[in-house]
């Protein structure tokens, strides 16, 4: 009856360090989230941006769509037009 006292004693630690590593999986994401507000990382900067988006009509910026696929690739894609000329700021 003794030589099981460790062998119980093993499966006893190995049950708790798995149902304390899921808690530690759990407990990940709330960390994450106060790691990225205390940091202002990953888009959590504290407020929606309230900044006004202004066109430049004076500029022209140039465009250029290039879509290529891989060669095994069974479909295709390909862009509406080769390139679009747009103001900056402006929404196209």
């Amino acid at each position: 009856m003794n030589d099981r006292a460790p062998l119980r004693r093993l499966v006893l630690r190995l049950g708790l360090l798995s149902v304390a590593m899921f808690a530690f999986g759990f407990a990940l994401v709330p960390i994450y989230d106060v790691m990225c507000r205390a940091f202002g990382i990953n888009g959590k900067t504290g407020g929606q941006y309230e900044g006004s988006q202004v066109s430049d009509p004076s500029r022209t910026v140039r465009v250029q769509f290039m879509s290529t696929t891989a060669r095994d690739m069974v479909w295709e894609f390909h862009s509406t037009a080769d390139q679009l000329e747009v103001n900056p700021g402006a929404v196209n």
